[in-house]
């Protein structure tokens, strides 16, 4: 049996030079490294960087980047910035003071300055310490030495006086904080094109929005004694957006919205709105006004990003740093709204995203946090009534914050329907054919040159053969078989790339129909779902009417023994007030069992000429304890000519649930009125058509809604926070029903004779 003896515990040791082998791989490029080292600026909750580039043709190149960060002190310097990979920044993932979300997360970032000179000075000072700290490292004591990484140690001294070179004056004296980095002896040529490299790097780090931008990049070049200032800016990467949408609260609450398509340059532009017309239910005037708002659609198309010659790769970075809605007092970012998770989504982007995923051309598209990249700006003499938190850490959640967002995301909802419904004439069934016709003539005519190309080279080969093409002596001499060949040769080299963009125009009319598709999955999906409930109600019904008839029967032997009692006492008269509202109770849900059940009768799935007049009666009927509960007084208006009856060949289901539509939206938008609650039903006709009208004073509709509710998955209705509520697929359906099933119109009007919505049916006699 073998035995072991121990002698002793090791660890792994690294080489110095692998352990900088491993960090300049993990940094791509010189620009990179830069790049990372302006990010822990960004994270040291800096405002301003400076990079200088001092370059001499002739002699050693030198960059001076400096900040005016929170700086290190010697406990940070040494246990943080001189430790590789370090995981502060890990568990730290948000700056102390700023609350930045942290751009740079690996801790290798500083080995990138290996790859850019060959000696670095760092001088760091803290705002409470009272003189700088200077590092010195010289990466040359790293090259073919095989020493152990912690074997080569690096000078730290303490800077008596104020810091200054001969490459320009710092801002770092006992009064002030931030790090400064000298880099001496450059390895890399920096010339104009890769400056511009570096640029577009740099770009991706700054707010796209110049004016809130609250970490700013200069950067000068002096190259031979000539000086170049060059501005760091990433407006243009919005130039990538397809929609820009500005919108605003002016002081008097009005609403303004302005939608531009950035594809085909046009404009909506919405005339100013009362808030309470603007969004219902919200309160009858806005507390938190004068607010502007404006975010931008960036979609990520590879066109978009042609538009400002920008990779994917690039975008995503861009999008990583600026992503979401973020809000500004005075234009200072106030945290951590427009963060991607937690308190930072305070719109609720990602899951709105997340419970619709469908493509922009799909109902109940919803733009994604990834997608928008957006601004809120408030005052704080302005909006008092929105106060920061005691903690620091955003803004009270009171009512005028929950209007906020509530404006906010009816904005964003109002886009998301104009955004479809453009995406989805783009992508109709006429597009579709219009393609299917271009690749079939074009795969015609590339089929036909194709063949003559083979034809033509077949006949230059039997004309080399029987020398043919020689000519005749004293004769034009004709294109030798070779030169005829590269012609033709060049021919199949156009005709490939032709082939090329058939493929594209393939690809097009196949997502097109996938999109289609898509669209239509997902309508038949959240059919089948509602479908699914109104199985299981109906299953549910049957079980419901054999209990609701227990309940009833011994109710109502309860009530007929107490009644039978001679002198009741208090007690007794409490029982039988309890016992009647019991059985109303259980009356009400066999009722809505009964009607569950009526409506899986065969005969209601058959085309016959329905009495609308007596469904709207039985429908009436059915929910007259709801009305009632709610003081809801329901009128119906006859004015059908003498002799007449409203009575359309149709299923007599489709009426039901059109009637049930028109009541549950009508009860929903009468919940808040504390005065006299109305519905008012209307049936007239003409010589050629039948008219239903339904109205009530409830609170309206939303302006410039009046078309959009019809469309699948879009709802007016909306808890206070200013999310949507219910299926948003109640009045597709009777769209569906009144257009599709009968032929006929229906409109929505935002004012009705009684001040409430109002609904017209209009359906062509027969």
């Amino acid at each position: 049996m073998m035995k072991i003896k121990k002698l002793e515990s090791k660890p792994f040791e690294l080489s110095a030079r692998v352990t900088m082998q491993l960090g300049r791989e993990s940094i791509s490029s010189s620009t990179v490294a830069i790049s990372e080292l302006i990010k822990n600026s960004y994270d040291a909750d800096a405002e301003e960087i400076s990079i200088k580039f001092l370059l001499d043709s002739k002699g050693v190149n030198t960059l001076v980047i400096e900040d005016n960060g929170l700086g290190m002190d010697y406990a940070t310097l040494t246990n943080n910035w001189l430790k590789i990979g370090t995981s502060n920044k890990v568990y730290n993932a948000y700056s102390p003071v700023k609350k930045r979300l942290r751009a740079g997360a690996k801790g290798l970032g500083r080995l990138g300055v290996d790859r850019l000179c060959k000696k670095l000075q760092l001088f760091t000072k803290t705002a409470d310490m009272k003189a700088p700290l200077l590092l010195e490292v010289d990466w040359k004591k790293y090259e073919g030495v095989d020493v152990g990484l912690s074997d080569i140690e690096h000078d730290i001294y303490e800077v008596v006086g104020k810091v200054s070179d001969k490459y320009g004056k710092s801002n770092l004296d006992e009064k002030t904080q931030g790090t400064r980095l000298v880099l001496h002896d450059l390895t890399d040529n920096w010339s104009d094109s890769f400056v511009e490299v570096l640029v577009n790097e740099l770009r991706l780090l700054v707010s796209p929005f110049k004016s809130m931008n609250d970490f700013k990049i200069k950067l000068n070049i002096e190259r031979d004694g000539k000086n170049q200032n060059i501005e760091i800016s990433s407006e243009h990467i919005l130039d990538a957006a397809r929609w820009h949408v500005k919108g605003m609260v002016d002081t008097d609450g009005n609403v303004g919205v302005e939608y531009h398509n950035k594809i085909s340059n046009e404009t909506i532009k919405l005339e100013p709105i009362p808030w309470h017309n603007w969004i219902k239910g919200a309160g009858k005037k806005a507390n938190f006004g004068p607010v502007s708002f404006e975010f931008y659609y960036m979609s990520q198309g590879t066109e978009d990003l042609k538009r400002v010659n920008l990779k994917a790769k690039n975008f995503r970075e861009f999008m990583r740093l600026n992503q979401g809605v973020r809000l500004y007092r005075d234009f200072f970012r106030v945290r951590p709204y427009g963060e991607p998770t937690g308190k930072g989504d305070w719109l609720g982007l990602g899951f709105r995203k997340a419970s619709s995923p469908g493509g922009i051309s799909q109902g109940g598209w919803k733009i994604g946090p990834n997608q928008i990249v957006g601004s809120v700006i408030i005052s704080r003499n302005e909006n008092a009534i929105l106060n920061d938190q005691a903690n620091r850490e955003g803004i009270v959640e009171n009512e005028a914050f929950d209007q906020l967002r509530v404006f906010l995301i009816k904005t964003i909802e109002s886009f998301e329907t104009l955004a479809h419904k453009d995406a989805k004439q783009n992508t109709d069934v006429n597009l579709s054919e219009e393609l299917a016709a271009w690749v079939e003539k074009e795969s015609k005519k590339y089929s036909e040159e194709y063949n003559q190309v083979l034809n033509n080279i077949s006949n230059i080969k039997e004309s080399k053969r029987s020398k043919k093409n020689k000519g005749k002596k004293g004769s034009k001499p004709k294109l030798s078989p070779e030169k005829l060949l590269e012609a033709e040769l060049a021919k199949i080299a156009n005709l490939a790339k032709r082939q090329e963009v058939i493929q594209d125009k393939v690809n097009d009319l196949i997502a097109t129909y996938s999109e289609q598709i898509s669209d239509m999955e997902y309508q038949k999906d959240t059919l089948s779902n509602l479908a699914s409930i109104g199985i299981l109600t109906i299953s549910f019904g049957h079980e419901v009417r054999q209990h609701s008839s227990l309940a009833m029967s011994g109710i109502s032997s309860v009530i007929k023994r107490l009644n039978r009692i001679p002198e009741p006492d208090d007690n007794i008269e409490r029982c039988r007030r309890l016992s009647k509202h019991a059985l109303e109770g259980a009356m009400y849900v066999d009722n809505f069992s009964k009607f569950a059940l009526d409506n899986i009768k065969p005969d209601k799935r058959k085309r016959t000429k329905v009495n609308v007049l007596t469904v709207l009666n039985y429908i009436s009927t059915m929910l007259k304890d709801t009305l009632d509960k709610m003081d809801v007084e329901f009128k119906i208006i006859n004015e059908l000519s003498i002799d007449s009856e409203f009575r359309v060949f149709s299923f007599e289901i489709d009426w039901e649930s059109i009637i049930i539509n028109m009541f549950t939206n009508a009860i929903w938008a009468l919940e808040t009125q504390t005065s006299t609650r109305v519905i008012e039903a209307r049936l007239e006709d003409s010589v050629d058509e039948y008219v239903l009208t339904f109205a009530d004073n409830g609170v309206g509709l939303e302006s410039n809604s009046e078309e959009n509710i019809f469309l699948p998955m879009v709802s007016g209705k909306r808890d206070k926070s200013g999310n949507s509520i219910g299926t948003g697929m109640g009045l597709a359906i009777v769209k569906t029903h009144v257009e599709d099933h009968m032929g006929g119109q229906i409109q929505a009007s935002n004012c009705s004779s009684l001040g409430g919505a109002k609904f017209t049916i209009r359906i062509p006699k027969r």
